[in-house]
């Protein structure tokens, strides 16, 4: 008959606002007779015929129904009122029908008949079981599971419950979907322990209320829920090993709780495998770690930061990385020993798939393991000192590591070449490998491949923070037969290496390379007149202080100060033209200075607001029959400013 009469928790139990809200529901003189279902009855049963036992369970009903519902919203725990409310209403259920009809004849009223009665009854179980439905999907989480059990008890609650409490909790479901799918689209873009905050704090207890609602063993989609929450944690786990930030037991926490939700077994199984993958690339780690810790202890700190380096340039994996830069951090610190604490790096993986429907199993992510790497590893920690090494193989990657030592002077890259322990006394360093062109590149020719290697190898000994007052840096690359040109088999990467060693000679006696590298430009001292072009900065690179004066004024007598031209900087390098063969007595100033001119003038075009700086040879180089004279082209503003970017 759609009367629905609400004892949920927003209706007040005062008569007086029942009989209103009956009003608003029914419109008609029908809720006169609902009002009878909810009203005290009294002791009268001189016109029903009722029991007098009937109206006193129906009043004791009500009042208990009433009370249970305010001290639930009042946060209280009113069990027994709530059995005492089911129980009551059991007892009259039976009895309603006489009475109701009794009603019906004393309101005489031709809109009420039997009909009405029997939707009254039909609504009953639904009226009864829903205060208890929405105070279990709204209240606190820990009184979910109680009042869900407690709706079941009301009389004929088995024909209504399962669909009240499915409808309570669709937007339950909506919303930790929702959520569960933006939470999945940010793993890889943002820090995750934020996010597994997030899914701990708001995700996990809204699944707990279901779970309550609807059990995972007889819904689907509050299993499904399990399954995708858990995956999360996965893969949380899994970015934060893959950052190299897992060694304080967070993976492994995620893990255990992602286990405890999961139901489906394949994701149960990628889940296991990740958490044994943590737990045995950790053993690895620490006897890896106990390894370097005896050779520090056997052979000193020089010897195990070699093995660390050489280490960390045979894997490309962030969280191994991350370990071997805490253990040279301690061993520089002074602080090593064979205990395991990593400590937390970061980096950023695939972006996960946007929004899985059901459980999937490629969904979850799966831990790269360091076992291989670190097994590699372990295999040369006893026989690394004395072997033959390289500098000069195709890929960068084969060679030895930034860090080896050298015991003597190599005569070219193509020789072979002893590594030393940088313990004991050697000639040289490497400490690292430059690009001197794009892959594939034409060769610059000797001169001004020489020239950049010189430049890049000698901004690596700057950011390495090397005195070159002390120490210089010699540069081995390729021939140009050997160039990686993209018209031969070359499969050459284009490099220089870089090798570090005293000015004056002697032997070096330990390790010079620091545990972090800076990374960005530094300027390096550089001639603009050496004997040979060779050993000038190399063309297309800049100089970052205005040149003030002439060579003839000995503008030109120290070194200048060479940066990228992607810094601020006076003027660039255009090229350095030959102007006389070796042989070639001196002409004269003006011939000389007109003939400058114009050679760089040729090489330079017509660059709007630029000017040219014409650097003549200087007069000591003409004592030299030998030395072939060149002149210096740098093109600067016009105005003298410093400027980013190349002249154009």
């Amino acid at each position: 008959m759609g009367a629905d009469i609400d004892l949920g928790t927003a209706s007040s139990r005062d008569p007086h606002e029942i009989q209103a809200a009956c009003d608003l529901i029914l419109g008609d003189p029908r809720r006169r007779l609902v009002h009878e279902v909810f009203a005290p009855w009294g002791d009268d049963v001189s016109g029903c015929g009722c029991h007098p036992q009937v109206h006193q369970d129906h009043d004791a009903a009500v009042a208990a129904h009433h009370e249970s519902i305010s001290r639930e919203q009042s946060r209280g725990t009113p069990d027994i009122e709530w059995s005492r409310a089911s129980q009551s209403w059991s007892k009259v259920s039976g009895a309603l029908t006489n009475h109701l009809e009794y009603r019906v004849r004393v309101l005489d009223d031709r809109q009420l008949d039997d009909s009405a009665v029997a939707g009254i009854e039909r609504e009953l179980p639904r009226t009864l079981v829903q205060p208890a439905v929405d105070l279990a999907v709204n209240g606190p989480l820990g009184r979910t599971g109680v009042l869900v059990k407690t709706a079941r008890r009301f009389p004929k609650a088995e024909t209504v419950h399962r669909r009240l409490v499915e409808a309570a909790a669709a937007p339950l479901y909506e919303d930790l979907e929702e959520r569960r799918t933006q939470v999945a689209r940010r793993i890889g873009e943002e820090p995750v322990d934020p996010l597994v905050a997030e899914i701990e704090r708001d995700l996990l207890p809204q699944l707990k209320r279901l779970d309550a609602l609807l059990p995972p063993k007889d819904n689907h989609r509050t299993s499904a829920l399990h399954d995708q929450l858990a995956i999360l944690l996965n893969n949380c786990a899994v970015e934060l090993m893959n950052r190299g930030d897992a060694g304080d037991g967070r993976a492994e926490r995620w893990l255990d709780r992602a286990r405890k939700l999961v139901i489906d077994q394949r994701d149960r199984d990628l889940i296991t495998e990740n958490r044994d993958a943590v737990l045995e690339n950790q053993r690895a780690m620490r006897e890896f770690r106990e390894q370097v810790e005896y050779l520090f202890r056997m052979s000193g700190k020089y010897a195990a930061q070699r093995l660390l380096r050489q280490a960390r340039a045979q894997t490309s994996s962030p969280s191994v990385r991350a370990e071997i830069d805490q253990m040279l951090a301690e061993i520089s610190a002074g602080t090593f020993d064979s205990f395991y604490s990593p400590s937390p790096q970061t980096t950023r993986p695939t972006r996960p798939p946007r929004k899985p429907v059901s459980p999937k199993r490629r969904r979850g992510r799966r831990l790269v393991a360091w076992l291989l790497v670190l097994a590699l590893i372990g295999l040369g920690v006893w026989h690394w000192w004395p072997q033959k090494i390289s500098i000069s193989n195709d890929k960068i990657s084969d060679n030895a590591p930034a860090g080896t030592c050298l015991d003597e002077q190599p005569a070219g890259p193509q020789t072979g070449l002893s590594g030393s322990d940088c313990d004991s006394p050697h000639w040289g360093e490497i400490i690292g490998y430059v690009a001197i062109t794009k892959v594939p590149a034409t060769y610059p020719g000797d001169a001004q491949a020489n020239a950049l290697g010189q430049f890049l190898c000698g901004e690596k000994m700057v950011q390495q923070r090397l005195n070159d007052d002390v120490y210089d840096v010699t540069t081995l690359h390729a021939p140009a037969q050997r160039w990686n040109n993209g018209k031969n088999s070359s499969k050459y990467e284009n490099y220089a290496a870089c090798v570090v060693h005293r000015q004056d000679g002697l032997d070096l006696h330990g390790g010079l390379t620091p545990i972090a590298e800076l990374k960005d430009p530094k300027p390096v001292a550089m001639d603009l007149q050496a004997k040979k072009v060779a050993d000038n900065a190399p063309v297309g690179t800049c100089v970052r202080d205005r040149i003030n004066g002439q060579v003839t004024d000995g503008a030109l007598i120290d070194q200048v100060m060479i940066v990228r031209c992607t810094e601020w900087h006076w003027g660039q390098i255009f090229g350095y033209p030959t102007l006389y063969e070796a042989g070639q007595s001196f002409p004269g100033d003006s011939e000389v200075n007109a003939l400058s001119r114009k050679a760089c003038a040729a090489r330079i075009p017509s660059l709007p607001g630029f000017a040219t700086w014409v650097g003549p040879p200087d007069y000591p180089s003409w004592s030299d029959l030998e030395q072939v004279k060149y002149a210096i082209c740098v093109v600067h503003r016009a105005d003298n400013k410093p400027f980013k970017g190349a002249a154009k």
